[in-house]
């Protein structure tokens, strides 16, 4: 790694005007200081002039780089600075220009020097323009070695959040000489041919921490070189690449070289890498350590060499210097390593004979070569090995019987069964999950009774019953899913579940809510109230609505969009405690408790004496008729649910449907499952919504599998107080 370059540049003076609000930061905004947006004029200099007033700012500063391509031929922006606050919000895209032959001879495009506090982040690329050099390359030609995009050198503090780097020239992003770094959800692209563009190269530095990073790439995914300690690494995907290595090591002029120590990879996704995990000394007497590192929860799909220690590594075999390293390695371990290898040797240890390897460990390594174990390869390597196949007992709700009128608890059992920590080798693409949430939804009792013709099929006697929740992955085979990410979705009533329709589960990437929203506020049940209002009711200003079940699931919910939306809302619900929720949590303009009402029709009549334009309803039956019979010409009802009609062996139909003819009423019946396009909206909707404290959600918490049928039950007879959850486990 070469020594980073200087740069320096004169700034004329002139007046710049800056809002500068209380508590605010200072923003430099590059457009202002002459930086074009057109991708062709050279705005360098401007950047470095924004730099240089927020360098100078006493206060903390901001860099703003709105939307559009920037050309930037070069830019070192140097500290220190006068204060340790400095953002750079890139929200557009910094071009290099493709000529590979401008840069002066230095080895960096952009570059942070001497700086204390800079964070980066808005979304935004840097495009290094490196397919020319490439090509240069690997024709063969003589070429410059070109760019790397981002550079970090002695440096301390910094974050680097959401940023995408595509088409480096060398490097994508440098950390050299730093302490404590951040590298947050950072994408690098470039082909899977590109040479020597390695995505992050960490060296010199100690307190790095590479998060939620994805990467592909021609050259190694991360590399670590000399000199570096306190590395942390995890839920990285790697692919195409060269994988994460530690090293080369050794090369270097001199006696001895810095060692790396201290560094933990976890949670990390191979696929059609060279390698996977990887450690590289040069066969030279060159002395070094390479001491305390862990290798963990890595999935490995298709990758030549997924475990690897080379300490005769010299690619291309041209001028090897054909002697023994004097890298030690020592204490590294390997736990929980599984998936598919490309060849038939999964593992290999080739050491230095004069410094063996010692104080490795392996364990539940599970890696195959076309369905077959795969072999290793050992030389000079001291360790143990251990693990294998781990089964944990599972605790299950099963359907007993099919339920005949109101679910019974007596419908359902208790029984612990096994469950297998590591996904099925005969299934491609399985996870296992450790469920924590489980959503009770009234739907589950349809899939109780022996009837085939419906959109969801019933359960079996004897056979675990299924349901929406929240569950973290504890394996995998799937490279959509590593293990430790958290998922909603279909998944068992069971404390571990193996999931192999994982199309019928999400990631869960928001996680400043709490979790179990994510079978409620953000899951189905909120969805359907999103789409039945929204979609079904066509709301306009000024409607007057009606939610029946409206303290539950989706009642409540409903009823807050209808306000936000300008209606006039009134609510039922079946207790005084859920009426005044109604009222006095939820923000409904009125609601009643419809069992102390013995005519219906005439409740509705006297909340709603000019008549009811949208009825969101979950419940049918009696209900439904006196809401049919105060609807409002041209009228919309959404039927969600009807859960008056579960429990009862010969189901009521409606006896006021004239009045859709009379009224020109539009009723529609529907499932949140048709309308999935519309998720990503909702989600956004409904996020920005609840973090703005402009909805509340009330969930009713029940603690334990085992209390798990009482609270499925408790939903048919009104024991629940807003959305029935069970927990399983708070991990």
């Amino acid at each position: 790694m070469a020594t980073p370059t200087t740069s320096f540049f004169l700034l004329p003076l002139f007046f710049v005007f800056v809002f500068l609000l209380p508590g605010s930061d200072a923003v430099f905004d590059v457009v202002k200081f002459g930086a074009k947006a057109d991708g062709s004029a050279d705005s360098a200099r401007s950047f470095l002039k924004a730099w240089s007033y927020a360098c100078n700012s006493p206060s903390p500063a901001t860099v703003y780089v709105p939307a559009g391509k920037f050309l930037v031929t070069q830019a070192v922006f140097r500290g220190p600075c006068r204060n340790s606050m400095i953002k750079f919000l890139i929200q557009g895209t910094l071009v290099a220009p493709s000529d590979y032959g401008g840069s002066g001879g230095s080895d960096q495009w952009i570059a942070f020097s001497g700086v204390n506090g800079v964070s980066i982040s808005g979304g935004g690329t840097l495009d290094g323009g490196g397919s020319r050099l490439w090509a240069c390359k690997l024709a063969g030609r003589s070429c410059p070695s070109g760019t790397s995009s981002l550079t970090f050198a002695n440096s301390k503090n910094i974050a680097v959040d959401g940023l995408t780097s595509i088409n480096s020239k060398l490097f994508h992003i440098v950390v050299l000489r730093c302490q404590n770094v951040k590298l947050i959800r950072v994408n690098i692209v470039a082909s899977g041919n590109s040479p020597n563009t390695d995505g992050i190269h960490v060296q010199m530095s100690t307190g790095v921490d590479i998060l939620q990073a994805n990467i592909r790439t021609g050259d190694d995914c991360i590399s670590i070189g000399p000199g570096t300690a306190h590395l942390w690494i995890e839920r990285v995907f790697c692919g195409p690449g060269h994988g994460i290595s530690i090293g080369s090591l050794g090369k270097a002029q001199g006696l001895q070289e810095e060692s790396v120590r201290n560094v933990t990879v976890k949670t990390v996704t191979f696929s059609g890498t060279q390698n996977g995990v990887r450690i590289k000394t040069w066969g030279t007497r060159i002395r070094g350590q390479v001491r305390g590192v862990v290798f963990e929860d890595a999935l490995m799909r298709n990758v030549q060499n997924p475990i690897i220690i080379d300490q005769n590594y010299c690619p291309g075999n041209k001028g090897c210097p054909g002697q023994s390293s004097g890298i030690k390695i020592s204490q590294v371990k390997y736990n929980n390593i599984r998936g598919t290898s490309a060849t038939p040797v999964a593992v290999t240890f080739d050491c230095s004979p004069s410094n063996p390897c010692s104080g490795i460990t392996l364990q539940d390594i599970k890696l195959s070569y076309h369905s077959q174990r795969a072999q290793s390869s050992c030389k000079y390597a001291n360790g143990v090995a251990s693990g294998g196949e781990e089964m944990v007992r599972n605790k299950q709700v099963v359907l007993k019987k099919f339920a005949v009128g109101v679910p019974k608890e007596t419908d359902m059992e208790i029984r612990q069964g096994k469950a297998s920590f590591r996904s099925p080798t005969a299934v491609e693409g399985a996870i296992v999950v450790k469920n924590l949430y489980l959503s009770c939804d009234p739907y589950m009792r349809g899939r109780m009774r022996d009837y085939a013709d419906s959109y969801i099929p019933p359960f079996q006697p004897g056979s675990v019953i299924e349901g929406f929740g929240v569950a973290k992955v504890v394996d995998s085979t799937n490279p959509n899913f590593c293990v430790g990410d958290y998922i909603t979705g279909l998944t068992g009533w069971e404390e571990y579940s193996t999931i192999v329709r994982t199309e019928q589960v999400r990631k869960i990437e928001v996680f400043d809510v709490p979790l179990s929203y994510h079978v409620g506020l953000l899951g189905m049940t909120g969805f359907t109230a999103y789409v039945g209002f929204y979609e079904i009711c066509a709301p306009k200003k000024g409607d007057y609505v009606f939610v029946s079940a409206a303290s539950g699931a989706v009642g409540q919910l409903v009823g807050q969009l209808a306000k936000l939306h300008g209606c006039y809302v009134v609510g039922s619900a079946g207790s005084a405690q859920k009426v005044d929720l109604l009222k006095n949590k939820l923000g409904f303009d009125e609601a009643f408790n419809y069992k102390e009402e013995p005519d219906l029709t005439e409740a509705l009549r006297s909340y709603f004496p000019k008549g009811i334009d949208i009825y969101f309803d979950n419940v049918g039956g009696a209900m439904l008729d006196a809401a049919l019979l105060n609807m409002r010409v041209h009228g919309r009802v959404a039927v969600c649910g009807m859960v008056s009609q579960h429990a009862v062996s010969d189901p009521k139909g409606i006896s006021n449907l004239y009045t859709l003819v009379m009224k020109r009423i539009r009723m529609e019946g529907f499932i949140q499952s048709d309308h999935l396009h519309l998720f990503p909206k909702f989600l956004s909707t409904i996020i920005d919504l609840y973090k703005q404290g402009r909805i509340v959600y009330i969930e009713d918490m029940n603690e334990g599998l085992e209390n798990g049928p009482e609270a499925f039950v408790g939903l048919f007879t009104g024991n629940n107080v807003g959305k029935q959850v069970v927990c399983v486990s708070r991990e």
